[in-house]
């Protein structure tokens, strides 16, 4: 068995869980995040008190989606690479040997 951990952009989050849907992943798991790291964070406008200043910045925290799963050895390879194939999927994947499981 492996664990998939992958984070993406908020706006990959769907074409990410329907890759998993088609591989036939029987759950996944999945968390709002904010973190720093070598993606891509979007310039936005701030705001005070409900007005547009016209001011640009780049917050220092990203907004990402981390989705968690377990799947067989076999489907790991084939969510992988449909993800990198993808154009609407931005992000990293970790994987991870899983050696025991315990249903409580």
């Amino acid at each position: 068995m492996k664990g998939l951990i992958i984070y993406v952009k908020e706006s990959s989050f769907n074409a990410v869980k329907q890759i998993l849907v088609n591989n036939q992943v029987g759950g996944i798991t999945y968390f709002d995040i904010m973190g720093q790291g070598p993606l891509d964070r979007e310039t936005t406008e701030r705001i005070v008190q409900g007005y547009k200043t016209g001011e640009k910045y780049t917050p220092e925290f990203a907004r990402r989606t981390r989705i968690e799963t377990v799947v067989d050895d076999s489907k790991a390879s084939a969510i992988i690479e449909a993800m990198k194939n993808d154009s609407n999927v931005h992000g990293k994947i970790f994987t991870f040997d899983i050696t025991e499981s315990h249903d409580l």
